[in-house]
């Protein structure tokens, strides 16, 4: 695991997966909103891309979208172009800044998440969002945070009830750090220590080790010639889920790499339409709702 994760901080990942949308500065219709509160450690903003037309009965559906970047690296500015495809999906989208390392360490950037997700719930009305229909999507370093996130159950230190997503879709996903990754000293950055023997924060850390039954569906897309984050990491967050009973569905592309670019495509296509699918009404999905225990 060393390998891969140096070759993560190397690649930079500033864009995991490259889309044809344009992701420059916000245009007419999106605006950018600043979504943690006044007392946050820092303040943080999401460009904010709502749908064209009237909402659906009951409001629309909604995703937070987190760019790549190791932990380390990257803004918003990186997944924009993935929330106007999610916008023009019927989402409202918002892609967001979250705190990075060395100015802040694990589990800075999942409580940013958490906080993405509460002000959508909290701006509901406002915004016409339905509150039981919001997904996370994630690239690289996003992805890891958007499955982290999304897996959290009572009883995990990090846990919000109010932060309880639907759905979520992953490209590239790193997902197991049980190993200590070797001794890798940028992981160790990220988490704020050195791995040993009986290191919890490594386990925590790791989005398998909290595959649990009442995880919400996961899509993932992975190159399987990735040598930045082996396809392991996805096929055995796979297993896990599915001996969990989670939804799940992984798209493996063939010959990619951990850039997909065009090859990409059609994978993200299909996660645009799971979400679609898992965010209609439905048992399912209201069981991951914030009132849900």
């Amino acid at each position: 695991m060393s390998r891969w994760l140096t070759l993560l901080l190397t690649a930079g990942l500033s864009a995991t997966i490259a889309t044809t949308v344009s992701a420059d500065a916000p245009t007419a219709g999106e605006r950018v909103v600043v979504y943690t509160p006044a007392n946050w450690p820092a303040a943080l903003s999401g460009d904010l891309i709502v749908p064209n037309g009237a909402p659906p009965a009951g409001g629309w559906p909604a995703a937070v979208v987190l760019h790549g970047g190791a932990w380390h690296k990257g803004d918003r500015g990186h997944s924009r172009g993935m929330a106007r495809r999610l916008a023009d999906a019927g989402f409202v989208a918002l892609a967001i800044d979250y705190r990075l390392v060395p100015d802040a360490i694990y589990p800075a950037q999942v409580l940013d998440v958490q906080q993405a997700i509460r002000w959508l719930r909290d701006n509901a009305a406002t915004l016409v969002i339905n509150p039981a229909r919001i997904a996370l999507w994630g690239s690289s370093a996003g992805a890891h945070l958007a499955a982290l996130t999304a897996s959290l159950s009572p009883g995990d230190r990090l846990f919000d009830p109010q932060a309880r997503v639907q759905a979520v879709v992953g490209g590239g996903t790193p997902t197991d750090f049980r190993d200590g990754g070797g001794g890798n000293r940028s992981l160790a950055s990220f988490l704020g220590e050195r791995w040993h023997a009986g290191s919890t924060v490594f386990i925590e850390a790791s989005p398998i080790a909290h595959a649990t039954a009442d995880d919400p569906p996961v899509f993932l897309f992975h190159g399987d010639a990735d040598r930045t984050v082996p396809v392991s990491q996805a096929t055995a967050y796979r297993d896990a889920l599915t001996a969990a009973g989670v939804a799940n569905v992984l798209v493996q592309i063939a010959g990619g790499g951990h850039k997909l670019g065009p090859d990409g495509k059609p994978a993200i296509e299909q996660g645009i339409a799971f979400l679609q699918q898992r965010l209609a009404s439905s048992p399912a999905a209201e069981s991951r709702s914030p009132t849900a225990p």
